[in-house]
């Protein structure tokens, strides 16, 4: 008898990489406060993988400006190690 693999649910991952996220921008500096209005915890899925991506909106979708990604195995509930892009805050126009 095989071993049934079940997935944890996104509320479980999307938490984890939230916490995880969180941590790695302890070591960084802060983002500006226009941007953190407009944050947003958005979710790709890709196969078994669930990427986890803060970012900021932007008028088409394209635009969003990216500042933090993790990668979760939705089997495992392991996390990648959370990338984090602060030029892409320290440099930004506050348009």
């Amino acid at each position: 008898m095989g071993i049934l693999a079940v997935a944890i649910k996104l509320e479980v991952l999307r938490e984890k990489a939230r916490v995880a996220t969180r941590e790695a921008l302890r070591q960084c500096p802060a983002i500006p406060e226009h941007f953190r209005e407009n944050l947003t915890l958005g979710v790709l899925f890709d196969d078994e993988a669930r990427v986890f991506e803060l970012y900021v909106a932007r008028e088409r979708p394209g635009d969003a400006l990216v500042l933090t990604r993790v990668t979760a195995n939705s089997k495992t509930g392991e996390l990648s190690p959370v990338e984090v892009y602060p030029e892409r805050w320290s440099t930004e126009s506050t348009d």
